[in-house]
């Protein structure tokens, strides 16, 4: 059964103040139990986004090792908490581990690379000094080894990504070019995306 948010808010709060009730969510996360696993991610993405410095201090190291685990679940998991924590990186600890995580936009998966696109907006606003290295990697979905039907579905969530952080972004043409290259894309969804992105943001950028 899925915890409720009041569940959710609760252990939050528990491990604001708790070093071992912070232990134990980090330690769920590598539970056997699903509803354990699911309600110590939730409760940590939470803390990531509300208190990333709580959750930043002690335990960025053994959550960036997450990514080395070959389970799906679990670079799901690193690619929230990392993303969340970005915002308390002031070690630039996220730097180290930059191409590791963008590396998943070539991920055998399809949804490590759909969630490390739908979390660059963040990381790109955490990590200004990251941010042109972002967007050309971003823009270079083509060039991973998907299927064109996969790459639309990543393309997708970039192009999500790319919305959010437009306005800063120093090469719109690169972007632009990117996001036309969707407009018939064989999915759905990014053809929608697409084409709502273009007709919101290519007068802004004339």
């Amino acid at each position: 059964m899925k915890p409720t948010e009041t569940e959710i808010a609760a252990l939050v709060q528990q491990a604001l103040t708790d070093k071992e009730a912070l232990a134990g969510l980090i330690e769920g996360l590598a539970s056997k139990n699903l509803e354990t696993k699911q309600r110590s991610f939730l409760s940590l993405q939470k803390l990531a986004d509300s208190n990333p410095q709580r959750l930043y201090k002690d335990h960025w190291d053994s959550i960036a090792a997450i990514l080395d685990d070959p389970g799906v679940d679990a670079k799901y998991i690193a690619i929230y908490l990392l993303a969340g924590m970005a915002a308390a990186d002031t070690d630039d600890r996220f730097d180290d581990i930059f191409y590791k995580y963008f590396s998943l936009l070539d991920d055998n998966t399809l949804i490590a690379p759909m969630h490390v696109a739908l979390n660059a907006a963040a990381v790109y606003k955490a990590k200004p000094e990251l941010r042109d290295d972002i967007v050309k990697l971003l823009v270079s979905i083509d060039r991973t080894h998907h299927t064109p039907s996969r790459k639309a579905l990543i393309a997708a969530y970039a192009i999500e990504s790319l919305d959010k952080v437009f306005d800063d972004v120093e090469d719109k043409a690169a972007v632009l070019e990117f996001v036309r290259g969707y407009v018939k894309a064989p999915s759905p969804k990014a053809r929608t995306m697409a084409k709502a992105f273009l007709k919101k943001r290519e007068k802004t950028a004339a």
